[in-house]
């Protein structure tokens, strides 16, 4: 363990050197080249192919002084973002979370069947959405929300030239250079994330999004099936415009379409057709790592953390005989 005293004295050393160079850093509107690369270490999904690529995901490992130089911006940044963003943007803010959205979703969903009218779902999908956002696109954006040229100079530096390799077990790739997107694994590319897709919401007007970071559901709801899904195709294709016309990269194949009433009755056999893709409706959607059904009762959603519940316990019991009391609590803690 390194002595108290040494750990004081190194960081008395380092601070007044660290401060020196961040305030130089934002005065002259350049971020540091040094600060901006990053390791990306593929990370298994737990899929059974190891060899199809799509199966693991990318994790951006960064420069620690690159999240010290971010901490200082990255209140300053949410001050002036939160004055415009929309209320409905629930990833990376503040005292929100996946539950505004769920809860937003569900509430909504009961209420219009309340009303007897049919509710409508389709969830989409996308590939690599913090990848894909165009730097100069971004900058335009924060340019029209009334940042200062200075700010909007800083962020560019923090944006341009950002390069990043490839590490698997030991062995290294080598730097290429970023040409779009936000940086994963930073401070400040959630906050600048959001700001990107902020303006979907003025393009949506008939139908609802639930959204948490790059997970968009639209919902709407009408008197009558066919209605519905007229309105609900014609506000996919506006959210899909938007999506291409923003570079992101839109899996039509892998959408989900689910409708609801209050009767109860079984939909399964709708049939929708968006982006060129023909999508039938389906009786349960994953949202956010929670089952919702077209009954509404959260059964299958249940049943499932039932069965998850009970392949834990069975392995600690499998363990039992190998683990001290004090290890058995952690473990029934860390499951729990």
């Amino acid at each position: 363990m390194i002595p108290p005293k040494l750990v004081k004295l190194a960081v008395d050393f380092i601070a007044p050197i660290l401060t020196k160079a961040i305030n130089t850093s934002i005065e002259v509107n350049i971020f540091p080249e040094n600060a901006k690369t990053a390791t990306v270490i593929p990370l298994d999904k737990g899929k059974l192919d190891k060899n199809d690529i799509s199966n693991f995901r990318p994790v951006s490992v960064l420069n620690v002084f690159s999240k010290i130089y971010e901490l200082v911006i990255q209140e300053q940044l949410t001050k002036q973002v939160d004055q415009f963003l929309s209320p409905y943007i629930s990833a990376y803010r503040k005292n929100y979370s996946t539950q505004h959205v769920l809860i937003r979703l569900v509430e909504n969903w009961k209420e219009k069947l309340d009303q007897n009218f049919y509710v409508g779902a389709l969830i989409t999908d996308l590939s690599k959405a913090f990848d894909c956002i165009p730097h100069d696109l971004l900058i335009a954006k924060l340019s029209s929300y009334g940042f200062s040229r200075n700010s909007l100079c800083y962020i560019n530096s923090y944006l341009k030239n950002r390069k990043q390799c490839v590490r698997i077990n030991n062995t290294k790739s080598y730097f290429k250079e970023i040409i779009s997107g936000v940086p994963q694994g930073s401070i400040l590319g959630p906050i600048l994330f959001n700001v990107s897709i902020n303006d979907l919401f003025f393009c949506i007007k008939k139908a609802s999004i639930f959204n948490f970071a790059d997970d968009n559901t639209l919902s709407t709801f009408s008197e009558s099936i066919s209605n519905l899904k007229d309105i609900l195709k014609s506000e996919a294709e506006e959210n899909i415009s938007w999506l291409k016309n923003n570079k992101m990269i839109v899996n039509s194949d892998k959408f989900q379409f689910i409708v609801l009433d209050k009767a109860k009755n079984d939909h399964t056999n709708e049939i929708i057709k968006i982006d060129n893709q023909e999508l039938k409706a389906i009786s349960s959607i994953k949202l956010l790592g929670v089952t919702l059904d077209d009954k509404l009762n959260f059964n299958q959603h249940v049943s499932n953390l039932c069965r998850s519940a009970a392949n834990q316990l069975n392995a600690l019991i499998r363990l039992k005989q190998f683990l001290t009391m004090e290890e058995k609590k952690y473990c029934l803690r860390a499951i729990s």
